[in-house]
């Protein structure tokens, strides 16, 4: 299997991003393929009385101790000694993880998707979401639980440029006797529509140009490229099949067709992101 040539894991130590740990050592080539990247949040402002020598000091203790932390995560998870290369540093967990990211060539960022509950999706920083809205990599975002290639996975296509790469890349992640769905959503049927059946006209052309896609794919020995056209909201349609065909990985570009998905991270990557409880692969233009 063919895997991104650098893979660049950010973690916080806790066991919400276990799952990042497994995925780099999983889609890394070899020991020096992945490297660990952990970003102790600022401190608080410090007052002006206080001797900023001190403050320093506690700076440093703090990267000491998150050093520690991902060092015990890696002998927790890895169930062995791992030679792996830890960079602790401190600031904005989303820039500076951007930033280690085109420093270091990653040609992947593997973080931990977090927790599970919409609500607490809500109320957190959302510091996966910041990552892939500045990042120039693609960016894999896995469950706590995540330890093993996805056999399952889907591909929202809109059939940009940036759709296209998010299907290249979810094949180099599969394993063994995997099924990819490559699956386009539909627009909503309107009156005009179904009066004059556009929404089965569109259908018909969708599917022509998925199967022309996937002849273009070339999938690995065994895997089996999938076309299939939902209707509906595409994140929530997206997100609804994944739980249909039970798939492990759900891949998507953040940028589509049209000025405005150009020029934001896309609906349909927020919503699949914040809402999905397996594997979201997303890739930028």
């Amino acid at each position: 299997m063919t895997t991104p040539s650098t893979i660049l894991v950010a973690t916080d130590g806790r066991e919400q991003s276990d799952g990042a740990i497994r995925a780099g050592a999983l889609f890394a080539e070899n020991g020096d393929a992945w490297h660990i990247v952990s970003v102790v949040p600022p401190l608080p402002p410090v007052s002006a009385e206080l001797d900023l020598h001190i403050s320093t000091e506690v700076r440093d203790a703090s990267r000491d101790e998150r050093r520690r932390v991902v060092q015990e995560q890696l002998r927790r998870v890895m169930s062995q000694a791992s030679k792996v290369d830890v960079d602790v540093r401190s600031g904005d967990p989303a820039d500076i993880v951007s930033r280690v990211a085109t420093e270091s060539g990653a040609k992947l960022i593997v973080t931990g998707l977090g927790r599970h509950r919409l609500v607490d999706r809500l109320l957190a920083d959302e510091t996966t979401l910041h990552i892939i809205r500045s990042a120039q990599a693609p960016v894999l975002a896995v469950p706590p639980e995540f330890s093993r290639a996805p056999q399952t996975a889907i591909v929202g296509v809109d059939f940009s440029e940036t759709s296209m790469h998010a299907a290249q890349l979810a094949l180099q992640m599969v394993r063994g006797a995997a099924t990819v769905y490559l699956a386009n959503v539909a627009p909503r049927e309107d009156v005009l529509s179904l009066a004059t059946n556009a929404g089965a006209t569109y259908e018909a052309r969708a599917m022509t140009k998925l199967q022309q896609l996937a002849d273009e794919l070339e999938p690995p020995k065994f895997v089996h490229l999938q076309p299939v056209v939902r209707k509906g909201d595409s994140g929530t349609a997206l997100l609804s099949y994944a739980a249909d065909t039970q798939s492990e990985l759900i891949a998507v570009g953040t940028r589509g067709l049209g000025l405005v998905s150009r020029l934001l991270v896309g609906s349909v990557a927020t919503k699949v992101i914040r809402a999905a409880t397996i594997a979201v692969l997303t890739v930028p233009a």
